[in-house]
């Protein structure tokens, strides 16, 4: 996450500040679409099903040359040829990410997430491992701070609470704080030196580590970035081990992608104590037209318990999209994944499961937006003292 973290802050940091103008947006937006699960319980013995899902969502967006604050809230609705899968509420999503600019040199920062979900495959963000169909839930809170010393140095600070649980099921929860120094050696490099302490919870036990971060950002070309860091991480459970993170990423104007890596640790519903994460992930998306964009991702996981239960996973995706005109858009994708071992405690063990769904649906997405000016700037536009 720090390398996530580290281009976002500098990005901040360097804004120049905005006009006074303020706007709020509305957008109201439904999902119709069918899709084709070929192992909707994710199981060795595969069973298909087909679904029909509605989504509603609503996205409010809020910016002022102080304030910005993003937020989306949606919830699925479907029906299925598995009279088990029909429900009006299979999942529940909201969103919110609020920043808060108090003088050009300082920004403070919340964010936060929750989901439910009869599939818990949906929110295991980290490890992408194959669940059977159980209701799970997951929260998640982020307040952040970053503060600009001079030209060059930056320092951000965060903490992350994360608490997950399946129904009938153990919960675990994930304390992490977060704190680095970043220094912009010239226009294109930066270094960066930093520490991350985590807390790991569950029912049963309690775990920490700590680890020291060297890191490294490299602009390689206009649209390319390169940012690595690692660093000797000192665990409860397992002596001294290594962090190690990098990313590789383009953002043009018709071609992004990129490539990640990673060695670090996580929870994963339904296992106690922390997991050993080893993930590699890439990704490109092409946008030939303004209306058009295809993009295909793929990411492979090495899983590892405190007890070495082992498991890995495969995952690709292919995703395109067209808007048609107006507020519709139409999106399809086709997904895979596989995974060998299984490392939750299963009395019938699935230790090789194949997953392929396929998604067609339209999204219909009105935009209510106003743009206004704060009360002093309005009536001097307006040639009115206050």
């Amino acid at each position: 996450m720090l390398r996530r973290l580290l281009p976002l802050a500098i990005a901040i940091a360097v804004t120049p500040p905005a006009a006074a103008q303020t706007r709020a947006t509305i957008i109201p937006s439904v999902v119709i679409g069918g899709i084709y699960d070929d192992n909707v319980s994710a199981r060795a013995q595969a069973d298909a099903g087909q679904m029909l899902q509605v989504r509603p969502s609503l996205e409010a967006d809020y910016e002022s040359p102080t304030v910005t604050l993003i937020s989306l809230w949606s919830f699925d609705m479907q029906r299925s040829n598995h009279s088990a899968l029909n429900e009006l509420d299979a999942r529940r999503h909201a969103m919110f990410d609020a920043k808060w600019r108090t003088s050009s040199l300082t920004t403070w920062g919340v964010g936060g997430r929750y989901d439910r979900t009869d599939s818990p495959a949906d929110i295991d963000l980290d490890a992408g491992l194959l669940f059977g169909r159980r209701n799970a839930q997951r929260f998640q809170v982020t307040p952040a701070v970053s503060r600009r010393f001079g030209q060059r140095t930056l320092v951000n600070a965060r903490y992350d609470w994360t608490t997950e649980s399946l129904l009938n099921d153990s919960r675990g929860s994930l304390h992490v704080a977060r704190t680095d120094l970043s220094r912009q050696l010239s226009e294109r490099t930066s270094v960066m030196t930093g520490y991350v302490g985590k807390l790991f919870m569950d029912s049963v036990s309690e775990h920490q580590s700590h680890a020291a971060l060297l890191g490294w950002t490299r602009q390689m070309a206009e649209f390319t970035t390169l940012t690595m860091y690692a660093g000797p991480r000192w665990t409860s459970y397992r002596g001294v081990v290594p962090e190690v993170a990098l990313t590789l990423a383009r953002d043009g104007r018709t071609v992004k992608g990129g490539f990640d890596y990673s060695h670090g640790e996580t929870i994963i519903l339904g296992v106690l104590g922390p997991v050993q994460v080893d993930t590699g992930a890439a990704r490109i998306t092409v946008a030939p037209t303004r209306k058009v964009e295809f993009g295909l991702h793929t990411s492979a996981s090495k899983i590892l318990t405190l007890d070495e239960r082992a498991a890995t996973v495969y995952r690709g995706t292919v995703v395109g999209s067209w808007s048609i005109g107006g507020p519709y858009t139409i999106a399809a994708s086709y997904s895979a994944d596989y995974q060998l071992g299984d490392v939750r405690r299963n009395l019938f063990r699935d230790d090789r499961v194949l997953r392929h769904v396929i998604r067609l649906g339209v999204t219909i997405a009105p935009s209510f937006s106003r743009s206004f000016l704060p009360p002093d700037e309005a009536a001097r536009a307006k040639g009115v003292s206050r």
